[in-house]
């Protein structure tokens, strides 16, 4: 009996240590699921927070500023150009047709309206699905909501890594979002910020891209196409894939006609419908490329200054160019260059001095060269390499120093060097006005007269130098300063230079006029036109000349505007006064006898221009620049031709009367005829007096002095002349002697 009671009790004791081991087990799990779960949280905690560091700043998500682009308008209100570093525009969601929304919400995001950021069903699901696949290796499954996606494309902090970070990163920023703005809003922003491929960002910019038109305009299957690129943009490119386009976008229609946005008819007559979009463009089409290349240069000068980044900020930039005049100087210029690359080309294969003849002298040895010269294929390809004339058009508004058009080079895409800004080129005779101009300035009148005879000048080195003129030819005894300039005479230029004014004095009035005199020496020999400038030095100064004496830096932007239209910069002509309006008045009516009978002729007998224009050609030593420049009342224009290889030449006979004004001609002519302008005589000054003069003696014309030998010159009348002519004085002059000879005397 005792053991068994004993045996009892062992059996009792077992029991309740065994209960007691067990409640010792659950306690001591007790207190390890307590200490998981505080660290578990403790961790969360410090995770939670450590990933709510790395979001966007409150500040950031209140205020939304998308990379816009700036855009470049004409003076005629043509958009020109456009700079970015994303290709976006702003969006108002009332503003484009529902069929976007309609295509956008059901295909992304179905229950965008009732959600507050994230999908919760989708968010447990994918959150579910994670951990499995995370430990196998595969990616981790999206169920990103509009405003998801929206916080990510906004947000660097979010990141594009796919993970559980980004997702939470993600879900925690949309809720933010959807907290701070409506419904209305983040689409706006999304449709702004999405991408669309091919450069283009936002609903906006990718209608213009694919479609060539505004989104407001935009079709439902164009819209549907639009959404369909959001997927994956290089994937549906509907230039690059355009079947894989047209079977997305037909899904997209269908996610519509599935909510009802589409009945089942509209439907099957929308999948059928083709994909149309408009070819692509590139950099050759567009109009002043190189005038947008000097906004451009502008702009980023002006970003410090104004504390914006013009391929952010969406400026608007409204210039001087105008897309009519810009259109006409770019056909000008194409007209004309088959006619130059081919009289080049003749010109340096008949040139022995200049041309082929010395080319292949000095690069073949003496037993090839004869051969060379018959090598019909080495010629072309020097042609297409080297004898292809560059042409540099620039024109200005000489009232307001406006640039009306821009013609850099003969193509943008090829060469971004601008001839017209930066091509430090020898003037030539173009230079000969200003020199001219100085004399009147000082006293000397049109009528003034040199000796046409060559001259020998002393040069610093000991040597000698005998100018010539152009031709070699026109020589005799004196000449006025009017028959100079109007037959571009070398001798009387450099003996006016030597003998009346000084070169010091002309580089003083250079400056006046606005012309940037580093590179032209204080030597006689400038008379010719030595030494370099720009063709917009040589446009500011014959704009001066226009404008009465004022010169007008030129400009091309008038004013800049943030993306809201509050002014940033606003510009207006800077103008200083050179020389009085009767001394440009004078050289003016010298420049106009240079187009109606000197070296400018041909502007009247072979393009028409016979109202009233003023203006001078220019060639420089061996054929290397052609140039011309003129004005009317209303524009000033200057050409210059060349090849961009000095070493290579226009070719003999390659003066600026048949190489730079016909492009200059072609030019003026369309834009008075195109445009109707009005063709204005030049204003005579008060302080100008017209007098008869005698072409015998260059003096005042006398009673007995014949009619047929005298016209009409103006003068200063600070300087009016006062002598008389001495060479008909009397009753034996050639009239009476004729009308002797008639009656039998």
């Amino acid at each position: 009996m005792a053991k068994v009671t004993n045996k009892k009790k062992r059996k009792k004791s077992k029991k309740n240590a065994n209960k007691m081991r067990r409640y010792v087990y659950l306690f001591r799990l007790i207190i390890v699921l307590i200490v998981f779960i505080t660290a578990a949280s403790v961790g969360g905690y410090y995770y939670i927070n450590a990933l709510l560091d790395d979001l966007p700043p409150f500040e950031k998500l209140e205020k939304y500023e998308p990379s816009l682009m700036t855009k470049v308008y004409s003076a005629d209100s043509v958009l020109i150009k456009e700079f970015y570093e994303q290709n976006r525009n702003p969006v108002d969601l009332d503003s484009i047709p529902i069929s976007v929304k309609q295509a956008l919400l059901a295909t992304e995001d179905r229950k965008f309206e009732s959600h507050w950021g994230f999908n919760t069903l989708s968010t447990i699901r994918a959150a579910v699905m994670a951990v499995p696949r995370k430990l196998i290796g595969k990616t981790v499954h999206g169920a990103s909501t509009i405003t998801q996606q929206l916080a990510r494309n906004l947000y660097n902090e979010i990141g594009f890594k796919k993970n559980i970070e980004r997702k939470i990163k993600e879900l925690l920023t949309s809720i933010q979002l959807e907290t701070m703005y409506s419904k209305k809003e983040i689409l706006e922003m999304y449709l702004t910020q999405c991408y669309f491929g091919d450069g283009a960002h936002g609903i906006q910019s990718g209608s213009e891209k694919y479609f060539g038109k505004n989104a407001k305009l935009l079709k439902v299957e164009e819209s549907a196409l639009l959404i369909a690129q959001l997927k994956a943009p290089s994937h549906y490119n509907p230039y690059r894939r355009p079947k894989r386009a047209l079977r997305r976008r037909n899904v997209v229609m269908h996610n519509m006609f599935k909510m009802n946005y589409l009945t089942k008819k509209e439907y099957d007559s929308l999948k059928t419908v083709p994909i149309t979009v408009v070819e692509k463009g590139n950099e050759s089409d567009e109009q002043a490329p190189y005038f947008a290349e000097y906004v451009r240069q502008q702009l980023n000068k002006k970003n410090k200054i104004y504390d914006f980044n013009y391929l952010r900020d969406g400026l608007n930039v409204y210039t001087t160019i105008d897309s009519r005049i810009q259109a006409m100087a770019d056909s000008a210029v194409q007209k004309n260059l088959k006619m130059l690359d081919s009289t080049t080309k003749y010109r340096f294969i008949k040139d022995r001095r200049n041309g082929l003849y010395k080319y292949v002298k000095a690069h073949y040895d003496s037993s090839r060269w004869k051969e060379k010269m018959k090598d019909t294929l080495m010629i072309d390809s020097l042609a297409e390499a080297k004898l292809k004339p560059q042409v540099a058009l620039l024109a200005l508004n000489p009232e307001n120093g406006h640039i009306l058009a821009m013609v850099g080079g003969r193509n943008f895409e090829k060469s971004k060097f601008n001839r017209t800004l930066q091509a430090w080129r020898q003037p030539g005779s173009i230079f000969k006005p200003i020199i001219y101009l100085t004399a009147l300035d000082n006293g000397y009148k049109p009528t003034t007269r040199l000796l046409n005879q060559p001259v020998v000048i002393p040069m610093p080195d000991g040597s000698r130098w005998t100018p010539g003129n152009y031709d070699r030819k026109n020589i005799g005894g004196l000449v006025s300063l009017r028959e100079a300039l109007r037959k571009s005479l070398n001798i009387i230029s450099v003996r006016l230079i030597s003998n009346l004014i000084s070169p010091r004095l002309v580089i003083d009035y250079a400056k006046k006029f606005g012309i940037d005199t580093r590179y032209i020496p204080a030597v006689q020999s400038i008379a010719l036109g030595t030494g370099a400038l720009r063709p917009i030095d040589i446009i500011t100064a014959y704009g001066a000349i226009a404008n009465k004496g004022t010169v007008v830096k030129p400009m091309g932007i008038v004013k800049i505007s943030d993306k809201n239209g509050q002014k940033i910069e606003e510009n207006f002509p800077d103008k200083t006064v050179a020389v009085s309006e009767e001394t440009t008045f004078l050289i003016t009516k010298m420049m106009q006898d240079v187009v109606r009978n000197g070296t400018g002729r041909r502007l009247g007998w072979k393009y028409g221009i016979n109202w009233p224009v003023a203006g001078k050609t220019g060639t420089t030593n061996q054929e290397t620049d052609g140039w011309f420049c003129g004005f009317t009342p209303k524009i000033a224009v200057v050409v210059w031709v060349g090849l961009d290889d000095e070493a290579f030449k226009l070719g003999r006979g390659a003066a600026g009367g048949n190489t730079a004004l016909p492009v200059w001609g072609t030019f003026v002519k369309d834009l008075y005829r195109k445009l109707k302008w009005k063709k204005e005589d030049f204003t005579v000054p008060e302080g100008i007096d017209s007098l008869e003069i005698c072409k015998d003696s260059y003096k005042v014309a006398g009673p007995y002095c014949p009619k047929s030998k005298c016209y009409m010159e103006y003068f200063n009348k600070k300087y009016l002349p006062v002598e008389k002519c001495d060479v008909h004085s009397g009753s034996y002059d050639e009239e009476e002697k004729d009308d002797d000879d008639r009656m039998g005397y």
